[in-house]
């Protein structure tokens, strides 16, 4: 899988903000069309959050 980091901050705190990694099954191409709405999805019941940036890494993530 491919590893979809998210950047989330919170509506409240702009400033306050931190990573997340959300895997993603798909080529990196797919990442990149499809990532945003991936991190959309992701963020479906935090309305607290916000989503500043997302990137797709081609580093795989752990099975861990």
């Amino acid at each position: 899988m491919i590893a979809l980091t998210l950047i989330l901050c919170l509506n409240s705190a702009p400033t306050n903000c931190h990573l997340e990694n959300v895997s993603f099954d798909g080529s990196v191409m797919q990442c990149a069309l499809f990532g945003q709405a991936a991190a959309v999805q992701h963020l479906q019941g935090r309305p607290k959050w916000h989503l500043k940036r997302y990137r797709c890494d081609t580093r795989r993530m752990s099975d861990a």
